[in-house]
């Protein structure tokens, strides 16, 4: 009878602690705006407004991200999300996110192509990967993929 009582006890904790910590997926829903902050030999720096929509009842805080930098459909090398970017509970908003490329963290590849642009007024810029995001003691990855032809001068 004591052990049928714990069992019991376990299973109400248990679909009481699931049901605070439930989750539903974030979705980023469109890209509004992307422009160029910076397009040099030394670095690449992409602002992107972007509309997240954080369906959970408590906020969420992208801190990290493993980003790939594509320019002209050629990858020029890997990216982080420069500042650390809060989805409040239940909202439905545009955020700034800016996306940069140190010099250091292009490929060899990645030289040519950016000199092929810097004359450009326009260019198809692409940035896939994951994005890490964390609430309350939980983590989850969620991928990127947008592409967009931004103005450079």
């Amino acid at each position: 009878m004591l052990k049928l009582k714990s069992l019991l006890v376990l299973i109400v904790i248990s679909i009481t602690l699931t049901s605070c910590f439930k989750y539903e997926e974030v979705v980023m829903k469109e890209v509004t705006n992307v422009s160029v902050n910076s397009f040099s030999a030394n670095n690449i720096e992409i602002k992107v407004d972007m509309r997240i929509i954080n369906p959970n009842n408590y906020k969420i805080s992208i801190v990290d991200s493993d980003l790939e930098l594509f320019v002209k459909n050629k990858k020029v090398g890997t990216s982080k999300i420069k500042d650390k970017i809060e989805l409040p509970k239940n909202s439905d908003q545009t955020h700034q996110i800016v996306i940069a490329t140190n010099v250091g963290d292009m490929i060899g590849t990645a030289i040519p192509v950016i000199l092929s642009v810097l004359f450009d007024e326009s260019v198809d810029l692409q940035v896939k990967g994951e994005i890490k995001a964390r609430a309350k003691s939980l983590s989850k990855s969620f991928p990127v993929d947008f592409k967009e032809r931004v103005k450079l001068k």
